[in-house]
């Protein structure tokens, strides 16, 4: 019987391994936050990823990939609603909703669509807000999801730099409002 990709992971956890301390990235867009609300928002959300995700490298754990895949959804949702939020403060209303829907039912989200889906509602956010500088935090997020296509595997150097883009979008996307 062939082995899953998650069995297959699992002999190669390590909580020392790069692919768990790149998940520190996910901090960064809280750091540069531009009111105190995004910035509390923001490393909250950051943080669980950072433990989520750090968890299921750590581990590769079916539970742990559940832990990754909810706060990873969780985050990028919090970003979209960050950058609606400088319009609207009801933009956060959003934010829970979404939580309590990926917190639920990991297994029923497929992330290849809610993470670009996020990212694109947030940039185009951006856009109308900072105009061409939006197309700052675009370049990382698009080096980002062309590594998360690429399928380069979840204990790889790769991966790690999946989550590098991934705070440095958020991080570039809070600097620019």
């Amino acid at each position: 019987m062939k082995a899953t990709a998650l069995e297959a992971d699992a002999s190669k956890a390590d909580a020392r391994d790069d692919v768990v301390y790149s998940n520190l990235a996910y901090v960064a867009p809280a750091m540069v936050a531009p009111d105190w609300t995004t910035a509390c928002v923001l490393i909250v959300t950051g943080a669980a990823l950072v433990g989520g995700s750090s968890v299921y490298h750590a581990t590769y754990t079916r539970e742990g990939q559940s832990l990754d895949v909810s706060t990873m959804l969780t985050y990028v949702a919090s970003l979209a609603c960050a950058v609606g939020a400088q319009w609207t403060m009801w933009a956060w209303a959003v934010l829970p909703v979404a939580a309590v829907y990926y917190w639920t039912c990991p297994w029923k989200v497929d992330s290849y669509v809610h993470v670009p889906l996020w990212g694109i509602a947030a940039l185009g956010m951006l856009a109308a807000q900072v105009g061409w500088w939006a197309l700052i935090p675009a370049a990382p997020a698009l080096a980002g999801g062309a590594i998360k296509m690429a399928q380069p595997g979840a204990d790889t150097w790769l991966h790690s730099l999946w989550h590098v883009f991934g705070g440095l979008a958020g991080a570039a996307a809070m600097w620019v409002l």
